[in-house]
């Protein structure tokens, strides 16, 4: 079968003569949307406070643009920005997906670590007005919660990098190859390759129909982190021997082409995934230990408060 992806130029919707909207932003926008609203649910459904994941996502966008540039700047082209150290300063361009997400994972730490901190003293006041304690924040809750949103999200992300053509690959006459994209052979439509954001995108949906009926039933704290890590980081060590162009570390050792910089961080990635769902393969799900404990709801004392306030 040959390759079925017709080209089409990187998709913008023109405003003025020197502006434009670009379909990978909308869709980075959507995946924001639709990433934070699953893992709310989520949340909600473990009996954790949703309203601390809404307040997470502006971190998150932050974490994604400085922390994916940062990866860029260390992992792939240190000797460019050594060069224009002036380029270090634009965050927008230049990303690494890999240093996303360590951006993400210490800003979620730090701001559940300072939620936490936040929900004890909170809860010292209470216990001495005599009043039911809110329950803890932990951070291996929310971040179950963060991981499962995560996956769901992943598929608008990356069909975005699609719409960009950000990420072609090798030559291929394989039926999802996409025409006129190839690096190599410039606006040339009856050559395909690989696209890498499509692939990722397609390789999304599964993962979250297992992430949606998984959670069917409670897991244990650091099942979804555990999964999206060993999964992910299973198949972009693969996508990544379909690139065309990338740093090469160890070339020549071994008489081998080298490693990218990708696959160093996979492997890095699924050691942690297996790590998560031996280790904490015992620990109670967040959804049963909140069960029967006389913990008080922030949430249903949110709205009343804020129902009091409007009828004052």
């Amino acid at each position: 079968m040959h390759p079925l992806i017709p080209f089409f130029p990187p998709v913008k919707f023109p405003i003025t003569d020197g502006f434009a909207i670009h379909g990978f932003g909308i869709m980075v926008a959507l995946a924001f949307i639709v990433g934070s609203n699953m893992a709310m649910k989520k949340a909600a459904r473990d009996g954790l406070d949703p309203e601390l994941i809404n307040r997470l996502v502006g971190w998150l966008v932050v974490a994604v643009f400085i922390g994916g540039h940062l990866g860029d700047i260390i992992l792939y082209q240190p000797q460019h920005y050594l060069d224009n150290p002036i380029d270090i300063l634009k965050v927008w361009s230049g990303l690494s997906s890999f240093g996303g997400f360590v951006g993400c994972l210490g800003v979620t730490i730090w701001f559940f670590w300072n939620e936490g901190k936040k929900r004890i003293r909170e809860n010292k006041h209470r216990e001495k007005a005599g009043l039911a304690l809110y329950p803890p924040i932990r951070y291996w809750d929310y971040a179950e919660a963060c991981a499962y949103g995560w996956a769901f999200g992943w598929i608008l992300a990356r069909t975005g990098c699609f719409m960009a053509h950000d990420h072609p690959g090798l030559v291929t006459s394989f039926w999802l190859g996409a025409r006129g994209i190839c690096e190599a052979y410039p606006g040339d439509v009856h050559v395909a390759c690989h696209d890498l954001g499509l692939y990722e995108a397609l390789w999304a949906i599964p993962v979250s129909i297992f992430f949606w009926f998984s959670d069917k039933r409670p897991r244990f704290s650091g099942y979804f982190e555990g999964w999206w890590c060993l999964l992910y980081g299973g198949a972009r060590m693969f996508y990544d021997g379909l690139r065309t162009h990338d740093v090469r570390w160890l070339a020549g050792t071994l008489g081998t082409d080298g490693v990218t910089p990708g696959q160093v961080m996979s492997s890095l990635m699924m050691l942690l995934g297996i790590y998560l769902l031996v280790s904490r393969r015992n620990e109670s799900a967040a959804r049963t230990r909140m069960v029967g404990q006389g913990f008080a709801d922030p949430v249903a004392d949110r709205m009343a408060a804020l129902a009091l306030k409007g009828k004052g």
